[in-house]
């Protein structure tokens, strides 16, 4: 009996260390955003659309996430055809970006039949009416307005992190990070980029159907959103029609207003040190025990 109680206390403090460390690695799972993370959803009531077409179109492009992770394709009839398409952020595998997709309709919450446009981190969804030809002049779309070589940049949704106009040269980086990665989107091929500069992290991504230039183009623009409405801020995200982008300055920093990278880690410090001791002592109260069994 007591060489099974010292066996079993012999293996206690590696059991108790694995939890801990399961523990630590789970409080801090934020530190990176999940791909299936909600970003937006737009929603779009069009009752002439049979329902039918919403839900066959839907399941068609959950189907080609199993394979690619970006494509497009319609659907309809003489009176009416919608458009679909999907496309997941280039560094996801296939599996991840499938399962991204399936969370796309998952996390929809617009009314039966509506179209809409699903954005989560990692990928999105979109279902609209295809869009009527008109007139051409070059390469401008008369009577469509904010076309820009026949693709929209509209914003579609922004978010700013913490803002920390006192932190110093914050900005000079940030701007150097961004002009890198639109250099880079137009020369990578894929149309991603992502680049890390003194400290800051940025991204580009443009959706599959853009031509080389109009990437460049549609990141360039995300970008200038970025440095209008996120002066000053250490995070950000932005997202057009047909490309998105974030940001975000990953050094802790000291001084006043330093909350969020700073705070983190502070918090990961402590907690592990608060674990080591914990663990610690756990230890030494066994080996006491043990000592007093053996004793016995």
């Amino acid at each position: 009996m007591v060489s099974q109680a010292h066996k079993t206390l012999h293996f206690t403090p590696w059991i108790l260390l694995n939890f801990m460390l399961l523990i630590l690695v789970s409080s801090n799972s934020d530190l990176g955003s999940h791909y299936t993370d909600f970003v937006y959803e737009q929603c779009r009531n069009e009752t002439r659309i049979p329902h039918t077409f919403v839900s066959s179109l839907m399941q068609e492009l959950v189907e080609k996430s199993t394979k690619s992770k970006f494509y497009q394709t319609s659907s309809g009839d003489d009176f009416v055809a919608i458009s679909g398409k999907f496309q997941c952020r280039h560094d996801l595998t296939i599996e991840s970006c499938h399962d991204c997709i399936v969370n796309t309709v998952t996390r929809l919450t617009c009314s039966s039949g509506s179209l809409a446009r699903v954005q989560l981190k990692g990928c999105f969804m979109s279902l609209e009416p295809e869009p009527e030809p008109g007139p051409e002049i070059g390469n401008r779309r008369i009577g469509t307005e904010g076309l820009v070589g026949g693709r929209k940049d509209y914003w579609q949704h922004k978010k700013c992190g913490e803002r920390r106009s006192w932190l110093e040269g914050l900005e000079e980086v940030r701007d150097v990070a961004f002009e890198s990665v639109a250099k880079c989107v137009t020369s990578s091929g894929v149309g991603y980029c992502d680049k890390r500069y003194e400290g800051m992290y940025a991204m580009g991504q443009c959706e599959g159907s853009l031509e080389v230039c109009e990437c460049g183009e549609c990141v360039s623009n995300a970008f200038q959103v970025a440095q209008d409405e996120c002066w000053g801020s250490d995070s950000g995200e932005v997202y057009l029609e047909n490309c998105f982008i974030s940001f975000s300055d990953y050094q802790p920093h000291k001084g006043k207003g330093a909350g969020g990278g700073s705070g983190k880690t502070a918090a990961m410090v402590v907690g592990v040190g608060v674990a080591i001791a914990l663990l610690s002592t756990l230890c030494y109260c066994i080996r006491s025990s043990t000592r007093k069994q053996d004793d016995w």
